[in-house]
């Protein structure tokens, strides 16, 4: 049995929209025990049984975070896309003149299974040591039947040993591959991949509604087809245009929608009465120079908010957690505990995954072990990760020294 002690446990058992520290459901001086990979007990450290210690001294102990919305598993540089969109150039630009998505396909569909675990592999260490214990991976970067099993299959097997729980999601239509036909590479998508990919290992299935990339009908369709097989369903919606994605993820019974900079009131009111939840991707905006969704809107509507890193080759390569905390509050409106919720039990309601994302007797044994007092000092000390001690499933799997010692 494992048990942290003398921490400041932030549970997470309060309203998300809530003031101040509300969200966090503090216990001071408390415990957690851990045990066949559950927590067995939460609540003051005088109280606690008997296992191996490890000695909090008064720092912030967390369950583990939840990153929803991730592209792992690629391959190519797009810096230069980067400089391009400095220097003026617009996303659908890039696009239109070869770069974007397609030429991560090309550098993707090249690369060997070896190169593209070895690159996944390395960013889920990243994250994992920065507190992540959870992380949606989707493929997309593949673009034909065999090319997104592969990405299926590396996501899943780059998950093995790496401290973190991968859950793979589909992105069958991300883009329109070179080769095949638009009406052509929907009805595989709906007809042969997500069957074979649900049958593979898939838990989610994700389209992108956007100009220049997939209408209201075609996601409609896709969406539909993974959840007729028993995927969760999440939708990249609103991100460029307000195209009425937020509406369909609605519609059709999403777990997510994300992205949402261009959202409407009709699509905020839509998703609320699905209980949609909000996945922001605040980084992705800032990234490429957009106005980052806002979450009051989405709070005072008695949504979810989740904050996502959408890390991927193109539009966001910042694998950073304290950056996404400080994204969230500075660009996207929360609270410092606000954000820390989003990035746990938030992460966890985009996901389906009602196991984790707060402290719980019961919950599975997912916790970090901050080097700090204060949620507020993570995103306020950003582009420094502050976790001392990950633990996934019980086991510790990160431990960034033997003391830990708030600042």
């Amino acid at each position: 049995m494992l048990v942290i002690e003398h921490a400041r446990v932030a549970t997470m058992a309060g309203p998300q929209a809530a003031a101040g520290d509300a969200p966090l459901g503090l216990i001071e001086d408390g415990a957690v025990a851990c045990d066949g990979g559950r927590i067995v007990y939460v609540g003051a450290t005088s109280g606690a049984p008997a296992g191996e210690r490890i000695d909090a001294r008064g720092a912030l102990l967390t369950p583990g975070l939840v990153d929803p919305h991730t592209h792992l598993v690629f391959a190519g540089d797009r810096a230069q896309e980067h400089a391009q969109r400095l220097a003026g150039a617009t996303y659908l630009e890039i696009a239109q003149a070869g770069g974007g998505i397609r030429s991560t396909v090309a550098a993707t569909r090249a690369a060997s299974d070896e190169a593209l675990l070895a690159g996944a592999r390395a960013r889920l260490r990243r994250l994992v040591a920065s507190g992540v214990t959870t992380v949606e991976v989707k493929t997309g970067y593949g673009l034909s039947v065999p090319d997104e099993l592969r990405l299926l299959r590396l996501a899943i097997e780059a998950g093995r040993g790496a401290g973190c729980k991968v859950v793979p999601t589909l992105l069958g239509l991300h883009a329109v591959p070179p080769e095949v036909p638009r009406d052509a590479w929907v009805r595989q998508v709906v007809e042969e991949l997500t069957p074979q990919a649900a049958r593979a290992g898939a838990r989610g299935c994700d389209a992108f509604l956007e100009q220049g990339a997939f209408d209201a009908s075609e996601c409609r369709a896709a969406l539909r087809a993974g959840i007729d097989v028993g995927l969760s369903a999440h939708l990249h919606a609103d991100q460029l245009s307000a195209g009425g994605g937020a509406q369909l993820a609605a519609e059709v019974g999403c777990a997510s929608a994300d992205h949402l900079e261009r959202t409407t009131p009709e699509g905020i009111a839509a998703m609320a009465r699905a209980s949609v939840t909000a996945v922001l991707l605040p980084l992705a905006a800032w990234f490429l120079r957009e106005k980052a969704a806002q979450a009051r809107p989405f709070l005072d509507a008695g949504l979810t908010v989740a904050l996502g890193s959408n890390i991927n080759p193109g539009s966001q390569r910042i694998e950073s957690v304290s950056m996404l905390l400080a994204a969230g509050c500075l660009l996207a409106g929360l609270s410092p505990a606000q954000a820390l919720w989003a990035c746990t039990r938030g992460g966890a309601a985009a996901l389906r995954l009602a196991d984790r994302g707060s402290i719980e007797v019961g919950r599975r044994a997912d916790l970090v072990l901050f080097s700090c007092m204060d949620a507020a000092h993570l995103p306020y000390h950003a582009g420094v990760e502050h976790a001392a001690v990950v633990v996934t499933g019980g086991l510790v799997v990160h431990r960034a020294g033997c003391d830990v010692r708030p600042p």
